[in-house]
């Protein structure tokens, strides 16, 4: 088995990832804690940008599981789903209520345009950086798992 197993994301990528992520929790928390609001709408938005960033990584999750389970279901009709029909209803209402408490806060938030638009960039950067460092997350630790296995195969052979 000559063949090498070529990892499905960059170190580069990899990297970027997380840094996104980090780059937009520091810049919310950052434009929150010098925001001159009462400590109730700060936790406000603090609480809608954790829900936020949780159920994007959970909905993630449960999409890439229940397309995995479906191609595994096709050569085995008894292979048992990861995740329930509830499970997954959860995930996707948790994700719209996250995402409607932040607008309609937003919305009716007596800010500046300009203010709104920078919680919306960071938000929208925070959502797409979180499902990226889930997604990275998973496939570096199969590729990990694969290539053991392929090396533990190669010192057998060898």
């Amino acid at each position: 088995m000559n063949q090498r197993y070529r990892k499905r994301n960059t170190a580069a990528f990899t990297g970027a990832s997380y840094f996104a992520l980090a780059a937009g929790l520091f810049l919310f928390c950052l434009g929150v804690y010098n925001a001159d609001w009462e400590l109730n709408v700060k936790g406000y938005y603090i609480l809608c940008m954790v829900l936020i960033t949780i159920t994007c990584i959970v909905v993630q999750k449960v999409v890439r599981d229940n397309t995995e389970d479906k191609e595994i279901r096709l050569d085995n009709p008894k292979h048992r789903m990861r995740n329930t029909g509830a499970f997954t209803i959860m995930s996707l209402a948790g994700l719209i209520i996250g995402y409607a408490m932040f607008f309609i806060g937003l919305y009716n938030a007596p800010f500046e345009l300009n203010v709104k638009g920078y919680y919306i960039a960071v938000i929208l950067l925070i959502s797409y950086s979180a499902i990226g460092v889930q997604k990275v997350t998973r496939d570096n630790a199969e590729d990990n798992e694969i290539i053991a296995e392929l090396e533990s195969g190669r010192g057998i052979q060898g």
